[in-house]
């Protein structure tokens, strides 16, 4: 079986168990991993952190951004403009400056867009579909972050996931990007090094 069609059993498999999750394990597993995340040296450390607009059964964000606005992070989330297949990391200071964008995704709204180059962030939370235990991820086919993230050099790449979306292993092409780290309800995951609990 070649990666891509093995990719495409993977997101298939584990969307199908994320999608079963009743709202209130989400809300509660989101709320643990966001627990988990603020508590993280890199995010605390972070002066530009980016973070995922959650949208479905993804681990909810919103709480996370929101307190980063409190500590006085410059947040920025993932823009994908229509035309092509590149994202953009613009800040955001509030929530009124989300539109529904492409696939029906938050995202900030076009006519108003403040880019913040890759260069300059120090925290990305990855979403995916599945992660492995060596920090490799199946997003959803796009390869939106696997371009982006070459072009964020000095981030610390957090995955956030629920357990359930945590594999043995995933097939690892040559533009997949590998996380330093992953985050789930059940603790933190340091790539290469034994799980540790958040304190």
């Amino acid at each position: 079986m070649d990666e891509t069609t093995e990719k495409r059993g993977i997101r298939r498999r584990i969307l199908t168990l994320r999608n079963v999750m009743p709202r209130e394990a989400v809300e509660r597993a989101s709320a643990e991993i966001v627990t988990s995340l603020k508590a993280m040296d890199e995010i605390l450390r972070a002066s530009v952190f980016m973070v995922y607009l959650s949208f479905g059964s993804e681990v909810l964000t919103d709480d996370l951004i929101r307190w980063g606005w409190e500590e006085g992070k410059r947040i920025v989330v993932p823009f994908c403009p229509p035309e092509g297949r590149e994202m953009t990391a613009c800040r955001i200071d509030g929530f009124d400056e989300l539109e529904i964008g492409r696939y029906g995704i938050r995202a900030p709204a076009a006519d108003r867009l403040r880019p913040v180059p890759g260069g300059e962030i120090d925290a990305i939370v990855v979403p995916a579909v599945a992660f492995d235990r060596r920090g490799y991820r199946v997003g959803y086919g796009g390869g939106y972050y696997d371009r982006f993230l070459p072009a964020a050099p000095k981030a610390a790449k957090i995955g956030a996931a629920f357990a359930c979306q945590i594999i043995e292993e995933i097939p690892v092409g040559p533009y997949d990007v590998k996380m330093d780290s992953l985050v789930t309800e059940e603790g933190i995951l340091s790539i290469g090094n034994e799980r540790r609990q958040p304190a």
